[in-house]
């Protein structure tokens, strides 16, 4: 007899990803509002900003395709990922608020201009699903006594999403990798036209990653083992 784990392990997902998204706007949105000025650590996030800069398109990528990829790893830790996506998201906003404040503008001002390329549609959504993951994994061991068949399929499903997340961070990472070149070699407004152009091939990219997404959230068939039986006679049931 085929089931499918739909009705609800596909509903909680989707309902998880979207409420984690607009949280994750929201705090966005709201902390890099926040005047914040610390000059020794936007000296370190300078620092650190231009060695990422002045590399090579694939060193560059592999950079920042690392280090997202090392945050969404823990983002979907049981229990522990919650957490750690709310506290980087305010150490990430706070971050924009002082970039913003180097120039005496608003963070939220450098938030929305974020906003403007690609990269960040591809790069902010994929922590939401890692979150996701780490809920829905949470669910999986509370649910763990509804049978190994279960169990065992719902962690393909996570480890599936996990695969997605990466999938969706290399991405991203080749977008922003490609649109900083761009900002940091050529002289103004090719600096930001030529990024905005990268809207382009990112269409078609997020249009393929929103139907991989809900490709592996999908239904999940597995078949129950079936049972045999033998009443008196030897005949079996």
């Amino acid at each position: 007899m085929e089931e499918e784990i739909i009705s609800l392990d596909r509903k909680q997902i989707h309902i998880y990803f979207f409420i984690l998204l607009v949280l994750e706007f929201l705090i966005y949105i709201i902390v890099s509002s926040i005047p914040f000025k610390d000059p020794s650590l936007l000296a370190s996030f300078k620092s650190e900003q231009s060695s990422i800069t002045s590399q090579s398109i694939p060193v560059m990528f592999m950079d920042i395709f690392l280090n997202n990829f090392r945050v969404a790893s823990i983002e979907i830790i049981p229990i522990i990922g919650p957490f750690f996506y709310l506290a980087s998201g305010i150490a990430t906003a706070l971050i924009i608020s002082l970039e913003g404040g180097s120039y005496n503008i608003s963070g939220l001002f450098v938030f929305i201009t974020l906003l403007l390329f690609p990269h960040s549609w591809l790069e902010l959504p994929s922590y939401a699903v890692a979150v996701s993951i780490s809920i829905y994994l949470t669910y999986t061991l509370i649910k763990i006594k509804e049978g190994k068949e279960k169990l065992k399929y719902r962690l393909i499903k996570s480890l599936l999403l996990y695969g997605f997340v990466a999938v969706e961070l290399a991405v991203a990472a080749i977008f922003e990798s490609i649109e900083i070149y761009f900002e940091t070699t050529q002289s103004s407004p090719d600096n930001l036209f030529y990024p905005l152009l990268m809207w382009i091939p990112a269409v078609p990219a997020l249009i393929f990653l929103v139907m991989l997404f809900h490709k592996i959230n999908g239904p999940v068939k597995f078949r129950k083992k079936r049972v045999k039986s033998e009443n008196n006679n030897g005949v079996n049931l």
